[in-house]
């Protein structure tokens, strides 16, 4: 049951980043590509599907110990600046990095 758990939040959380985190050059190809019709954004600007979290939720589940942040950026943008208390995972290592991952907490993706 435990497995089947930790692979359904991997699942959730590699989608999460993957969708939420998309690599500017990714972004203005999309914007480049005048044959496809660009997707519509939801009244805050996402085009995405990954879900949310405000500011103030998100701080006060990680201040509960109820969750925890995952900084997606990369390892020399961590290094620099990055939340307290956050871990480093860079979304393209998610695959091989997502045991380090707690499984009994909220998951806060960020990347910016």
């Amino acid at each position: 049951m435990k497995k089947i758990l930790s692979l359904v939040i991997l699942a959730v959380f590699a989608l999460s980043v993957l969708t939420a985190c998309q690599s500017a050059s990714t972004a203005n190809k999309a914007a480049n590509n005048s044959n496809k019709s660009a997707p519509k954004a939801d009244e805050q600007g996402h085009t995405d599907d990954a879900p949310r979290i405000s500011l103030a939720d998100a701080k006060k589940d990680f201040d509960a110990g109820s969750a925890i942040f995952v900084d997606t950026r990369a390892e020399a943008s961590y290094k620099n600046e990055h939340i307290k208390g956050s871990i480093n995972i860079p979304a393209e290592t998610v695959e091989t990095r997502y045991k380090e991952i707690p499984t009994d907490k909220k998951i806060i993706a960020y990347c910016s």
